[in-house]
């Protein structure tokens, strides 16, 4: 089982890998198969929306427009990874409130961080848990991409994942522009405490290792991918279609030394693609 929890982690949001394909110590007590109807879940209303199923314990029309925009969503990140789209259900349980939403975690994940939303991807479900609040449409894009990329690539790297979580998180119309993580980076840049480095980024096997700093760069780097040059993004896409066919193909850092630059210089470009985002000057 695997468990992505979203919301609140950071100032600027992003989610945590608490599991991985096998149960460890900070993994929630139990299964997410064995969470039913009887321990509380939302069970008021059921709106299938393409591959969602989404439970809520409130009304929900099916035309809500939040509906409509998880469902859109499905074709965006297949076009812009160029992934096929998958017909596996993914279930969204929503509870009306925090107050219902946190007794449910207190009682079925008692070891659980406090998180406005999560992910659980097991051998047969994938689903997202989710409390209606404010920021419940950043919290549901940023979730349900994980469904929507872990229906068809299981595999995907834990920082790229994040990568392309906080890039959809985003409304549609910034296109992929996440304006928190530009000004977080940017003051690291005017610092001078921050430089890319993917080789740190795919060194990263848990959530709990990953700072805000891990977040940001992560999207950064896939935004630098999907919004600069076509030969970036077909990269990328070619990278996530080798993954999903061997999880152990050549990392994509290697791939962008020997195939989009010389080595070093990817790191820079990634960081002068930042400063320009942020209107940040680079000292010469």
């Amino acid at each position: 089982m695997a468990v992505w929890a979203g919301g609140a982690l950071l100032a600027a949001g992003g989610c945590a890998h608490l599991a991985t394909t096998t149960l460890s110590a900070s993994a929630p007590a139990v299964a997410a198969s064995m969470v039913t109807a009887a321990d509380g879940l939302p069970d008021r209303s059921e709106v299938t929306a393409g591959q969602l199923v989404i439970h809520a314990d409130f009304p929900l029309a099916g035309q809500h427009r939040l509906v409509r925009e998880l469902d859109g969503l499905r074709t965006d990140v297949s076009q812009e990874l160029d992934l096929p789209v998958s017909d596996e259900p993914v279930h969204l349980y929503l509870f009306e409130n925090t107050d219902r939403y946190d007794a449910f975690v207190a009682r079925r994940f008692p070891s659980f961080p406090a998180r406005r939303a999560f992910f659980v991807e097991t051998d047969t479900t994938l689903s997202v848990f989710a409390a209606w609040q404010d920021r419940i449409a950043e919290d549901l894009r940023h979730e349900t991409t994980h469904g929507y990329v872990h229906a068809v690539v299981p595999a995907v790297p834990l920082w790229l994942d994040e990568g392309i979580a906080e890039f959809f998180e985003t409304p549609r119309s910034d296109y992929g522009l996440h304006r928190g993580h530009v000004a977080h980076l940017a003051g690291r840049l005017l610092e001078g405490t921050w430089q890319p480095d993917l080789d740190r980024l795919e060194a990263l096997s848990a959530a709990g290792e990953m700072s805000q700093d891990h977040y940001a760069e992560a999207w950064c780097w896939v935004h630098w991918l999907l919004r600069t040059t076509p030969e970036r993004r077909t990269l990328l896409q070619d990278y996530l279609a080798d993954v999903r066919r061997d999880p152990q193909c050549r990392p994509l850092s290697m791939r962008i030394r020997h195939e989009l630059s010389q080595p070093g210089t990817a790191a820079d470009d990634v960081k002068r693609h930042l400063a320009a985002l942020g209107g940040v000057t680079l000292e010469r």
